[in-house]
């Protein structure tokens, strides 16, 4: 009798193990997760023009980022094509971005991606779907299934969102 206890409750341990492996993205080997990253109060830090009447241009972004995967702030990298849809820089109300991000922590990197309209005429500024491109460290062979929205108010500077999920 004393031998069935025993085997039950080191069932019922590695049951609890087996479940904070799988509840922990440091445990983890796959599988899909909620994700949250922000953009805190992002600043643009260069700006090209790619031709002659500047309607086209190569911009990069800089920030503090945090994430519901990482336990400390990390920092957040954008390089955006610009199209200002024929007006010279800024452009009208409205223009579309082709951007790839780098979330750095300090467990790895997530790599996103989005291509979006965004126009100040509405509420938000972002209001479009990203990409899971990639990631290094704990984060390495993220993609695939990963994604979701990424959003942004017209105010600036405002936090850029990016709310979906990820697998690795």
């Amino acid at each position: 009798m004393r031998r069935i206890g025993v085997i039950v409750a080191l069932g019922a341990l590695l049951n609890m193990l087996g479940g904070v492996a799988t509840a922990s993205p440091a445990l983890a080997d796959t599988g899909s997760r909620p994700l949250l990253l922000t953009s805190v109060k992002p600043q643009f830090t260069s700006f090209k023009c790619l031709n002659d009447s500047c309607s086209l241009a190569f911009v990069t972004v800089d920030s503090k980022a945090t994430s519901n995967l990482s336990t400390g702030a990390g920092s957040y990298h954008a390089d955006l094509i610009v199209d200002f849809l024929g007006q010279p820089a800024p452009g009208g109300n409205c223009n579309i971005v082709n951007e790839s991000d780098v979330f750095t922590f300090n467990k790895g990197t997530i790599s996103v991606h989005s291509y979006h309209e965004d126009c100040a005429l509405h509420g938000l500024r972002i209001d479009t779907t990203f990409d899971v491109t990639g990631g290094t460290g704990a984060f390495a062979g993220a993609g695939g299934g990963g994604g979701g929205r990424e959003f942004a108010a017209a105010a600036n500077p405002s936090p850029v969102i990016y709310s979906g999920t990820i697998t690795f």
